[in-house]
């Protein structure tokens, strides 16, 4: 597994696949950082980011997933080198070595995002010290559904040679796992869908925000976490991953 894995950076290195997803990391933090002007957001800005990130998640993530594992698995599409891969190597070994990879990406962004979102808090002047358990827990929430939209688009990418599919499947579930978030009326389509999971694992809430003084009289309190879809989600990870390695093993190369 070490050879293979040392075999994908070999083969990916020139086609920049971690370059690109820092780019897009560092636009997701470009697009949240200037919101935090004005001595009331500095005053909530700990808990301000709590609240706004899980649906800035779910527009970035979704979109680092696509590229990642599209860019990583098209490589193997041109010229069958699936089929050339398959003498040397069993099938579950190919899978593997390309999710671990593309994996180690994903949860490096999450990581670097994360860390880097402290530290801009302390830059700018956030109010109080930094509630460290609150950004733990927000660290893993982040990460599960990242695991889960990132096993799902790994396995379109491997199993169809033509990337479009990719593409246009992790599009359609992007768009409305970040609609969902607008319609807290329907909480079940958010927990729904695997892209939805940024929003029905979010814990923190905005109260008293009027559009006349806007955060001046506003507060954010913590709210509960779905503990029951949290499971379900990584059920649903192991499924996915599962499934998507059986039906690799058996496609046809």
């Amino acid at each position: 597994m070490i050879k293979l894995l040392k075999c994908e950076y070999m083969k990916t290195r020139r086609r920049y696949v971690f370059l690109t997803a820092l780019v897009i990391t560092a636009a997701m933090l470009l697009w949240i950082y200037p919101r935090h002007q004005g001595a009331d957001l500095l005053r909530l800005g700990w808990m301000a980011n709590l609240y706004e990130l899980p649906l800035i998640n779910s527009i970035f993530m979704p979109l680092l997933s696509i590229i990642v594992s599209s860019r990583l698995c098209d490589i193997e599409h041109k010229g069958s080198m699936l089929k050339q891969l398959a003498v040397t190597k069993r099938r579950g070994q190919i899978y593997d070595a390309k999710f671990l990879y593309g994996l180690a990406i994903m949860l490096f962004c999450v990581v670097l995002s994360w860390g880097t979102t402290i530290a801009f808090g302390y830059i700018a002047g956030f109010d109080g010290d930094v509630p460290i358990n609150l950004y733990l827990l927000y660290l893993l929430l982040t990460a599960v559904p990242t695991v889960a939209v990132y096993i799902f688009q790994h396995a379109l990418s491997l199993c169809f040679k033509n990337q479009a599919v990719t593409f246009f499947s992790g599009a359609i579930g992007t768009f409305f796992g970040t609609f969902s978030m607008f319609l807290p009326q329907l909480p079940w389509l958010r927990r729904a869908l695997i892209w939805g999971g940024y929003g029905a694992l979010s814990f923190v809430g905005l109260f008293d925000w009027t559009k006349e003084d806007r955060y001046k009289f506003a507060h954010f309190d913590v709210m509960g976490v779905d503990w029951k879809y949290f499971i379900a989600l990584i059920f649903a990870c192991v499924a996915m991953y599962v499934i998507g390695r059986k039906i690799f093993k058996r496609k046809e190369l």
